[in-house]
C-alpha cells in the first residue's frame, strides 16, 4: 500500500483529475483517502449531485430576437411576410432542450419559420450546462471525461443547424451516458448519431461512390490513430503485417474505402423524400436506407464481409473490428494518459492502461476501469504539475478556488473563444490540441490573465458572484495573513518571495507595505483589494499548471 498522501500530494492529484480544488473537496479526499475517492468518482450517482441539479434547474438563458408575422399561405404557395409590426421575443428561459428527446427538438430542422435564435438554444443550453457542471458538479472526474470525449469525437455545431439541434442528445445519450462505460457502445452511438452523420456528411452516403469522411476519421481520429496509418509502406491489404491472419498491425486506404462502403445507407429520419417517394419522419433518429447500401463483398482489416449482407450488419461489424483492435487500445490509452498525466506520458502507464482497455472490453464500465488504472498509478501520483490548463479548466479552477456563485451565460463562452477554446465549435474533426504549447500564445495568455479581473466588472453581476472578504477568516488582520490565506487556498503554498512585496502593496494600497501592515479600510474597499490580489495569484505559473 502507498504511504498516506500529504495535502500537497492530494492537491496536485486533484488538480489533474478535476476542474479544480476547493477547500471542501480537499477535506473530503483527506477523509476518504485517494483510493476511496477515486472509486466513488468512477461510479457517479446523479441523484446525489443535489446542488448542481438545483443550479441547472434554476439557470436561465436569455433569448432575444424580432420576428415578422407571416400571412397564411395559399395552396401551393409559400407564406409571405406581412406589413404588420415585427413581434419581439425577449425572454429568460430555463434549459428546456437539454433533456428533451431528439424527436421533439430535431423537427425544427429545415423550418424557415422557426427563428435561428430558437434553434441555436439547443447548442447554447449544452454550453451552459457544461460550464455550470465543470464548476459545481460533485462528479468531477466524469465532467473531465465528458469534455475529453467531446474533444475526441468532435463535432462542430456551427456547421449546420442539424448538428446544432442534435447536440443535446449527442451530449446526453452518446457522450455523457458512456463517458465511464463501454467504448464500443459509445463508438456505435457516435456513428449512428445525427450530430456525427450530418457533421461528416454520412447522412447522404450511398453506394457508388460512398462518402469516405466518417470512415477516414473513424480510423485516424476515433480508434487506430494516425500512427497506425500504414499506407506509406503498404498499398495492398495482404501486404500489411498480420493481415492474412485477420490481425493487421494498422490500416491503409483500402480499409477506409471498404469501411465507407459498409456504412452506406446509414442515415437519419430528417423529413426528406426517399427514392421510392416515401417521406421520412423528421425526428433525427437513426435509420437504415437499404436501397442506398452497397451490398457487395467487402474486406476490412483483412476480414472478409460476405455480399448481400444488411447495411446495419456491415456497419456494426466494422465498429466491432476497430473497437477491439490493439491499436485502438493503445491510442485511447495514450490519449487518456496525455489528458490526465502529462503531454509526454510514461510508456509504462500507457501499456498498463491499454492492457486494461483490452481486458475489460466487454465490461459495462470499461472506461472506468481504465481510469482507475491511470488515477491510482505510481506514474500519476509522481507526475509533476507540468500540464498547462486549458481555458475551461483555468476558468473553472479559479471559480472553484474562490468559492464563486456561478450562473453562466454566453459571454463566458465568448471569453473562452478568445483564449482559444471553442466549445462544441472546433472547426475540424481533430478536436482541440491537447498539448500545452497551443494555449500559450501571447494573445491567449493575455486574455487568460485578464479574465479574473473581467469577471469582477459590474457587467458580470449575476454570472459570477464572489465573496472574498466573507471567505477571509476574521483573524486575518494583517496584509501578510490575508496573503497567506489566499495563497494557500489557490496555490496550496506560500507565494514566491519575489512576488510577495507586490501582492502586499495591492492588498494595502501602500508602496511601503510589509507583512505586518494592517489590513484596514471599509468592507467594499478591502473586498476589491483582495479580488485584485487573488486575480494576480491566479495569473501565477503555480496556478496555471496542473
Amino acid at each position: 500500500m502507498p504511504a498516506p498522501a500529504s495535502p500537497s500530494d492530494l492537491r496536485r492529484w486533484l488538480n489533474r483529475a478535476t476542474f479544480g480544488v476547493t477547500p471542501t473537496l480537499l477535506e473530503e479526499v483527506q477523509t476518504l483517502g485517494w483510493e476511496r475517492w477515486v472509486a466513488a468518482q468512477l461510479a457517479p450517482d446523479d441523484k446525489a449531485d443535489i446542488d448542481c441539479q438545483k443550479r441547472l434547474k434554476s439557470l436561465r438563458l436569455h433569448i432575444e430576437y424580432e420576428v415578422q408575422p407571416m400571412a397564411p399561405a395559399a395552396a401551393g404557395t409559400k407564406a409571405m411576410m406581412t406589413t404588420q409590426a415585427a413581434k419581439k421575443v425577449n425572454e429568460n428561459r430555463p434549459l428546456r432542450l437539454l433533456d428533451q428527446p431528439l424527436e421533439q427538438t430535431f423537427p425544427m430542422y429545415g423550418k424557415d419559420e422557426v427563428n435561428y435564435e430558437e434553434k441555436s438554444l439547443a447548442m447554447q443550453e449544452v454550453m451552459m450546462a457544461t460550464l455550470l457542471r465543470a464548476v459545481h458538479s460533485q462528479w468531477q472526474v466524469r465532467e473531465m471525461l465528458a469534455e475529453f470525449w467531446h474533444n475526441h469525437f468532435s463535432v462542430n455545431a456551427d456547421k449546420d443547424e442539424s448538428v446544432m439541434l442534435a447536440l443535446p442528445t449527442y451530449d446526453r445519450v452518446v457522450i455523457r451516458a458512456n463517458a465511464l462505460g463501454s467504448f464500443r457502445t459509445m463508438l456505435q452511438g457516435v456513428a449512428q448519431s445525427a450530430a456525427m452523420l450530418y457533421y461528416l456528411d454520412g447522412v447522404e452516403s450511398k453506394a457508388s461512390p460512398a462518402n469516405e469522411n466518417f470512415a477516414r476519421e473513424l480510423f485516424e481520429l476515433h480508434t487506430f490513430g494516425a500512427r497506425s496509418y500504414l499506407n506509406h509502406r503498404f498499398t495492398k491489404w495482404r501486404d500489411v503485417p498480420g493481415a492474412l491472419e485477420g490481425k493487421p498491425e494498422g490500416y491503409i486506404d483500402q480499409d477506409v474505402y471498404e469501411a465507407a462502403r459498409a456504412f452506406t445507407g446509414w442515415t437519419v429520419e430528417n423529413g426528406n423524400e426517399d427514392d421510392d417517394g416515401a417521406k421520412r419522419p423528421n425526428t433525427g433518429r437513426f435509420m437504415v436506407r437499404e436501397a442506398w447500401h452497397d451490398p457487395y463483398q467487402k474486406r476490412v482489416l483483412g476480414t472478409e464481409f460476405d455480399s448481400q449482407r444488411p447495411a446495419l450488419e456491415d456497419g456494426l461489424r466494422v465498429i466491432d473490428l476497430v473497437a477491439r483492435h490493439p491499436a485502438t487500445a493503445r491510442f485511447i490509452a495514450e490519449k487518456l494518459c496525455r489528458r490526465f498525466v502529462s503531454d509526454d506520458p510514461p510508456e509504462a502507464l500507457i501499456k498498463q492502461a491499454a492492457a486494461e482497455f483490452t481486458a475489460a472490453f466487454d465490461a459495462p464500465d470499461q472506461i472506468a476501469r481504465v481510469m482507475k488504472v491511470i488515477l491510482l498509478s505510481a506514474e500519476f501520483r509522481s507526475a509533476p504539475a507540468t500540464k498547462f490548463k486549458r481555458p475551461l479548466e483555468f476558468l473553472a479552477s479559479y471559480l472553484r478556488a474562490t468559492g464563486a456563485d456561478f450562473a453562466p451565460r454566453m459571454d463566458v463562452v465568448y471569453q473562452l473563444d478568445e483564449m482559444g477554446q471553442r466549445l462544441f465549435r472546433w472547426p475540424t474533426p481533430t478536436g482541440h490540441p491537447d498539448a500545452s504549447g497551443y494555449w500559450q500564445s501571447g494573445t491567449f495568455l493575455l486574455r487568460r490573465w485578464n479574465l479574473p479581473l473581467v469577471l469582477r466588472d459590474d457587467g458580470w453581476k449575476g454570472v459570477a458572484s464572489f465573496h472574498f472578504l466573507t471567505l477571509t477568516p476574521a483573524d486575518c488582520r494583517t496584509a501578510g495573513r490575508v496573503l497567506s490565506y489566499w495563497s494557500q487556498r489557490l496555490l496550496g503554498q506560500e507565494v514566491a518571495e519575489k512576488s510577495r512585496a507586490v501582492l502586499l502593496q495591492v492588498l494595502t494600497d501602500d508602496d511601503a507595505a510589509n507583512t505586518g501592515s494592517e489590513f484596514s479600510g471599509d468592507d467594499k474597499d478591502r473586498d476589491i483589494r483582495i479580488a485584485s490580489c487573488v486575480a494576480l495569484l491566479a495569473a501565477s505559473p503555480e496556478f496555471q499548471y496542473r
